[in-house]
């Protein structure tokens, strides 16, 4: 902590801090790294006193990406997981010493940066998606997030009990390495605490929608077994991939490439009468492997897969939520922690303008508007996905050396060819909408389809600003500002000075940029976009309009 800071003086006026953080995963993070930004104090809390140690999420998703490009964090978590080089095919086989069943090719990380144009993703984005487990990369967003000197975070220190008094929150925190209690006053409180974190049931909030079934592979108790094993390279039957789905009578398994070369995740079902202290995980290893050779199991857990479950609210009074506190995923999709911190990049510059002074009476409650339905839409889509993966049936004798064995599994690649959505959900990825809340201003014309495979890049008020490169090198992304952003767009767009006025008298800061290019004017369908802090379109228009203040007061809740 810099001594002079914001942080500084916040700390001296009774432990009192703009907004507290609860919880130090991934969404926690990044809300932290979000108001970092933005120059706003605040503190955050997580009852783990590191890190963690054993695997989870594998997907850092496009949208991710560019939310840290933004921290200035994207470099570091690219030097995490898989190596520029290394496969990202996601392939079905029947083990990894067996048949190959089916095979989606991806580009590697560096192809996709070398050549954008052939793979279409980075087109669309300046981020492509990178494959790094939660275990490496959450060790550089807390080193990041630490950074800035408005940040005061504590693991090892836990949420004893919160009071929400109205005009602030009331939240005493324990220090877990020796017992000390502090009590914190904030403006706001941010729960990022889970699943079964105390603020969520506290509130008495709910989830609904879909649970385990409990009767099919990727739907009740899975495993994760954290392995090491530098022979798998060696004995394997067919070319690289980062994700091996194994398909075999024995038993079936998500097998996932950590770090390109000897650390493993396998994700395997759990029969109903075995207690989880039973498993074996070197005989699930030698399962997927189809033979015996030499395994180190790090570390195994149980989890719960089947889950599509959103609560029936995000926010009450000072209190928000956000990530696994709000919506449940299992991982097929890979939307889960990528969900919650979009759900930090919306909140966050809320929060900032209400500490900032110029947020509007309606700009916190339009959270809960803004991101519920795509905590729905993000968890059903999962849960379809979930469905498909866990309904695939197979003969007992798919692996058989004879003709009745390789028709089952000809027919079993054909219908694992339409399994590839899983693996190209740039719809969901970056087609968030946020039609029809009170802080967009529609100009009357449709959103594009909302279909999960597939994104179309729309201006269209409501959806995130499609990206564009200019001069084919830098993109439009890096020239906006941390806070509102009028872009002109084509060489004839008006001045936009109505716009810094009326933004000036309301206290509202705004970057005006201009993209010059006609084929930005074409591509953006007007010639002046309103851009949200997080990246959201809020108006469109070819002219300067009249009420040009209304429209401001509008998107920033007032």
């Amino acid at each position: 902590m810099v001594p002079g800071t914001k942080l500084e003086i916040h700390k001296m006026k009774q432990n009192r801090y703009p907004v507290l953080i609860v919880g130090g995963g991934p969404v926690g993070l990044c809300l932290s790294m979000e108001l970092s930004t933005r120059d706003v104090p605040h503190l955050l809390v997580n009852k783990r006193a590191e890190t963690p140690r054993h695997p989870k999420g594998s997907t850092i998703n496009s949208r991710t990406m560019e939310h840290l490009r933004r921290y200035g964090a994207g470099p570091a978590i690219r030097k995490t997981g898989l190596p520029e080089n290394a496969s990202c095919d996601s392939t079905y086989v029947s083990r990894i010493t067996g048949y190959e069943l089916g095979r989606i090719p991806m580009p590697t990380l560096k192809e996709k940066i070398s050549n954008p144009g052939p793979w279409g993703e980075t087109t669309l984005t300046p981020e492509p998606i990178h494959r790094s487990n939660q275990m490496y990369f959450e060790a550089v967003m807390k080193t990041h997030a630490e950074s800035f000197g408005t940040a005061d975070i504590r693991f090892g220190w836990e949420l004893i009990s919160f009071e929400d008094k109205g005009d602030h929150v009331e939240a005493v925190i324990k220090n877990l390495s020796n017992d000390k209690i502090e009590t914190v006053v904030a403006d706001y409180l941010a729960g990022c605490d889970g699943a079964q974190g105390l603020i969520r049931k506290q509130l008495g909030f709910k989830y609904s929608g879909r649970e385990s079934t409990g009767d099919r592979f990727y739907d009740g108790s899975m495993a994760s077994i954290y392995a090491r094993s530098p022979e798998v390279k060696e004995v394997r039957n067919m070319a690289d991939s980062w994700h091996y789905w194994t398909i075999n009578p024995e038993g079936r398994t998500d097998f996932i490439s950590l770090n390109g070369d000897d650390e493993f995740l396998l994700l395997s079902e759990v029969p109903h009468d075995l207690p989880f202290d039973q498993v074996d995980a070197e005989e699930i290893f030698r399962i997927a492997i189809g033979t015996t050779i030499d395994v180190e199991i790090i570390s195994i857990q149980e989890w719960q897969a089947g889950l599509a479950m959103v609560t029936d609210h995000y926010q009450k009074g000072r209190v928000i939520l956000a990530g696994d506190s709000v919506h449940l995923f299992t991982p097929s999709g890979g939307f889960g922690f990528n969900t919650g911190i979009d759900d930090a990049a919306n909140i966050g510059w809320k929060l900032a303008a209400m500490i900032e002074g110029w947020g509007g009476a309606k700009l916190i409650e339009s959270y809960e508007i803004e991101r519920r339905p795509i905590g729905v839409r993000n968890t059903t889509t999962s849960g379809q996905y979930a469905d498909k993966i866990g309904s695939l049936q197979f003969p007992d004798f798919v692996e058989e050396e004879s003709a009745r064995g390789k028709a089952a599994r000809n027919a079993l690649c054909q219908e694992l060819a339409s399994f590839k959505e899983e693996f190209a959900s740039l719809g969901i990825v970056l087609g968030a909408r946020y039609d029809g809340s009170p802080l967009i201003v529609s100009d009357g014309t449709p959103p594009p389809p909302d279909t999960p495979a597939k994104y179309i890049p729309s201006a269209t008020p409501g959806g995130r600003m499609p990206h564009y490169w200019i001069e084919d090198k830098h993109s439009v992304f890096d020239l906006l500002g941390p806070w509102f952003n009028l872009v002109r767009v084509g060489p004839n767009a008006p001045s936009g000075s109505e716009f810094a006025q009326a933004a000036e008298v309301l206290g509202v800061p705004l970057n005006i940029i201009h993209v010059e290019a006609d084929a930005a004017e074409e591509f953006y369908g007007a010639k002046l976009l309103l851009v949200r802090p997080d990246q959201h379109v809020a108006w469109r228009g070819d002219e300067m309009p009249e009420n040009v203040t209304e429209i401001i007061n509008l998107v920033i809740g007032g």
